[in-house]
């Protein structure tokens, strides 16, 4: 494991060892080039990503704008929740700013360990919510500049 710790963010460094070796047994490894998009909003939601290096925007299609980024994911952020959550359809796209690698599990397989496991389940959503409130704290305080601007 020491080999990941040097980009193992705050999602994967808040679980236990015994349930990131767990998680990163179930991942794959994904590379991406720059300006490659890795999802679009509104298709099945397959995996749960880490990013082991680079960047990723996370963008979202406003009808009257266009296409904006709502946030960058870089080294040890998480992106694409929705694999973990129904109705499993991404609500955003994402695209790699650079090139990128990272590590990707299957919803399915992870939802399905964490039925087995139901200690490691808790652990895994405990540290998934806080994620999405940090990411929900931080989209509001965008929405904020935005109407105040």
């Amino acid at each position: 494991m020491a080999e990941q710790t040097h980009w193992l963010g705050a999602f994967l460094a808040h679980l236990s060892p015994r349930v990131q070796e767990k998680l990163l047994a179930l991942g794959e490894a994904f590379h991406y080039t720059a300006g490659q998009t890795i999802f679009h909003e509104g298709d099945p939601s397959l995996h749960l990503y880490i990013v082991k290096s680079g960047q990723v925007a996370i963008d979202l299609h406003v009808a009257s704008k266009g296409r904006r980024s709502i946030m960058t994911a870089g080294p040890g952020d998480l992106f694409s929740w929705s694999a973990l959550v129904a109705p499993r359809i991404e609500t955003a796209s994402a695209r790699a700013v650079d090139e990128t690698e990272a590590i990707g599990v299957k919803g399915g397989a992870l939802m399905d360990l964490c039925k087995e496991d139901p200690a490691l389940g808790f652990e895994v959503y405990h540290e998934l919510a806080e994620v999405i409130s940090a990411r929900l704290i931080a989209t509001r305080l965008q929405l904020l500049d935005t109407l105040s601007a």
